[in-house]
């Protein structure tokens, strides 16, 4: 298999899509239950494609383009599975392929070959959660084009300004995908103080490339009126960077055993081994930094999750494929790489069928709610978002991290009216309250109080009788 990847054909990748098509068939077939972030995806999505604004018709602090992105898969797919998995399967298979595309074309690796897109593949589906579309899937892809112009940097062919500014561009971008892809512009900037002799001029060129998507965003924002919603509910919320761990790193670094090992053995091989030019070792030693910026940004995402790990993928590949290369004997590379594959494909079906009790992804998949509400727009006061698999949301209040300080905190004034302009937008159908803190709002709002009845689960609104 890698002696037929490693020929510089790009007709090698119809080799790739059939490869990851095969091991994706099973999880097509047999489709996994719904995840947090997707559920998540399906709610944000529908309130886009209702026309609700972000951050006030919408209280959550989703990334700006996920969210009209999730609109726009409301708009096709509606809660569909399994077209929004054949939709992330094809960006999967167009980054494998751009990863591969790049490392040829900067000449980073002594041959040139697709074996990094072959490596990056089968690394991506350790998981089952590998093929769910989400923005941490989507940032990837323009973090892919922020780590070209990166190796266009480090290379003395191309030192043009345009290339700084575009990096610092593509950060961005990535940044208004998933959030805690902010920490690659310090990254960026560390490697390009490292391996390049970058001046003042440069640095600069990036800050403000990284800067423009955000200005432009705000302002926006504020011609709307609601700049206040975004800072608060985006920009302060996920410059805290709120953990919502969906797998213990226990899991996950079980998950990632055959990789890691193959990982640690590689880089002291290579260490010890490996005969690069200048540029290519400089190419290494960037890739080993940007390793652990990735190693830490998946630490810090807001959702801890298998997916989490595709940005550590791409320096994890590239050093792979140095290992393979450096063996000599081609029985010996083939050997390795089955044991690779049959090692990864192996444990990520069996954990996807739960047969290793060590490996937990009870969080990671939404729990059935026991509650008989079904086809209702709800409110739920409460961190439990799994009611919503089959109801929609009714209220601008979803992320109960910012929708937590309005509730408990009934005696401030601008809480009262919050709630009470809420509602007059719109109504509930249900209210899920187990703390019942809607009591203080309606002992304060008694025409709120009159349309709804109290019920087990909460609040019902009542009937009007026509």
């Amino acid at each position: 298999m890698v002696g037929y990847f490693r020929i510089n054909d790009p007709y090698r990748l119809v080799g790739l899509l059939v490869i990851m098509a095969l091991l994706s068939l099973p999880l097509f077939i047999d489709t996994p239950d719904v995840t947090v972030t997707e559920l998540k995806s399906f709610v944000i999505g529908e309130r886009v494609n209702d026309g609700y604004g972000l951050y006030h018709g919408t209280i959550d602090s989703t990334p700006p383009l996920t969210a009209w992105c999730y609109g726009l898969f409301d708009m096709v797919f509606g809660r569909s599975l399994t077209g929004r998995h054949l939709l992330a399967f094809i960006i999967l298979f167009i980054q494998s392929a751009f990863l591969g595309i790049i490392l040829i074309d900067k000449k980073v690796i002594t041959e040139n070959t697709y074996i990094p897109s072959l490596l990056f593949s089968l690394l991506a589906f350790i998981s089952f959660d590998s093929i769910a579309l989400t923005g941490d899937l989507l940032a990837f892809g323009v973090l892919l084009l922020a780590l070209n112009n990166l190796i266009k940097e480090i290379e003395f062919r191309t030192p043009r300004d345009e290339t700084s500014f575009n990096l610092g561009i593509f950060i961005s971008l990535a940044s208004m995908f998933s959030f805690s892809y902010i920490i690659y512009l310090p990254g960026a900037i560390i490697i390009l103080s490292i391996f390049t002799r970058s001046t003042i001029r440069k640095y600069l060129l990036v800050v403000f490339g990284f800067l423009l998507p955000h200005l432009l965003l705000i302002c926006i924002f504020n011609l709307n009126g609601h700049a206040g919603e975004l800072w608060q509910n985006y920009y302060v919320h996920n410059f805290s960077f709120p953990a919502n761990d969906l797998i213990s790193t226990k899991s996950l670094a079980l998950l990632c055993t055959v990789p890691l090992f193959y990982l640690f053995v590689s880089l002291f091989i290579l260490n010890r081994d490996a005969r690069l030019t200048k540029y290519q070792s400089q190419v290494f030693q960037m890739m080993f930094l940007w390793f652990v910026i990735a190693f830490v940004q998946f630490f810090i995402a807001a959702d801890f999750r298998p997916q989490s790990i595709i940005t550590v993928l791409p320096p994890v590949s590239f050093f792979l494929t140095h290992f393979l290369l450096l063996i000599r004997r081609r029985r010996f590379v083939e050997m390795n790489a089955l044991i690779l594959i049959v090692g990864i494909v192996v444990l990520a079906y069996l954990t996807r069928y739960q047969k290793i009790p060590q490996i937990n992804f009870s969080d990671l998949i939404v729990k059935k709610n026991p509650l008989p509400i079904q086809n209702k727009k709800i409110l739920v006061l409460a961190d439990d978002q799994s009611i919503f698999l089959k109801n929609t949301l009714g209220s601008p209040f979803f992320d109960w991290d910012l929708a937590a300080p309005v509730f408990t905190q009934p005696d401030y004034y601008e809480n009262l009216l919050l709630v009470y302009r809420c509602f007059e937008k719109e109504k509930p159908e249900v209210i899920i309250d187990p703390q019942n803190h809607m009591a203080a709002f309606f002992g304060r709002m008694p025409q709120l109080k009159k349309l709804y009845v109290k019920s087990k689960e909460g609040y019902r609104l009542r009937k009007i009788n026509s």
